[in-house]
């Protein structure tokens, strides 16, 4: 399992400074917002709805922009050169609160289709790596079905599946479990916390307090556009230096 107490020292990742963004209504989702994430660390961003922590994480492959403030993943700064955002997306695997699978393609299929398209890899060598990351997400024996005929928790993994599969650097994961029935959140959770412990880079927005505690290196508490507070997981769960953290604690007891 992962030690929650040691953060991570490896290279930086991912790093965010300042980061501000508007939506054309004029509303503004994210003030000011910074954030370090090293190699093999996990961080967990929590807070209420509307707090702007999947807009957030969102900003890091480019599926939002943003107007002010710079974000670098993994030694590349986003901007808006198409070569630059294509080489951050190579390298940045995510997965939704949505499975985003495609319905037509069975499950070996939603796999193998971006290694061969996009990294132009043999799809003999992509389908034998396929099958051991259903292997080892525990639905090898579904690769034949379809995404309709499976259970959301067997989506999901196929998800993360599919997203190793493109051999990713860093992990996002935005609200995983939130669609799914409670039976099927815990499934989901066991292959992240696998991954986190092969040393994954990983940031996850999410609600689930348990995981938190036993995975990540670091709590992110966000609200209204701004972090809040950010503290290894024991720190923030008993002792949150902030009175919002406190109240946000209280409303998810």
């Amino acid at each position: 399992m992962t030690n929650p107490s040691s953060s991570a020292s490896g290279a930086v990742m991912i790093e965010a400074r300042g980061v501000e963004k508007w939506y054309p209504n004029g509303f503004q989702a994210l003030r000011g917002v910074d954030l370090t994430v090293r190699q093999g660390e996990v961080v967990v961003i929590m807070g209420p709805s509307g707090s702007g922590k999947s807009t957030f994480i969102r900003t890091f492959n480019a599926l939002e922009d943003f107007q002010k403030g710079s974000i670098t993943v993994d030694g590349i700064e986003l901007s808006n050169d198409v070569r630059q955002i294509d080489a951050i997306r190579r390298e940045v695997g995510m997965v939704f609160q949505q499975f985003n699978l495609f319905p037509h393609l069975t499950v070996l299929e939603n796999l193998t289709l971006a290694p061969v398209l996009v990294r132009k890899r043999p799809k003999a060598e992509v389908e034998q790596q396929a099958l051991e990351l259903l292997e080892r997400v525990g639905i090898h024996e579904q690769a034949g079905k379809y995404p309709g005929q499976l259970s959301g928790g067997q989506q999901q993994r196929v998800a993360i599946a599919r997203s190793l599969c493109m051999e990713p650097r860093i992990m996002l994961f935005d609200e995983p479990t939130s669609a799914l029935d409670p039976e099927m959140v815990q499934e989901v959770l066991t292959v992240m916390r696998e991954l986190a412990e092969a040393g994954m880079t990983m940031v996850v927005v999410t609600h689930e307090v348990r995981f938190a505690r036993q995975v990540a290196h670091r709590v992110v508490l966000m609200a209204d556009g701004v972090v809040v507070e950010q503290a290894p997981p024991e720190q923030f769960f008993t002792n949150p230096s902030h009175e919002r953290s406190r109240q946000f604690l209280r409303q998810i007891a």
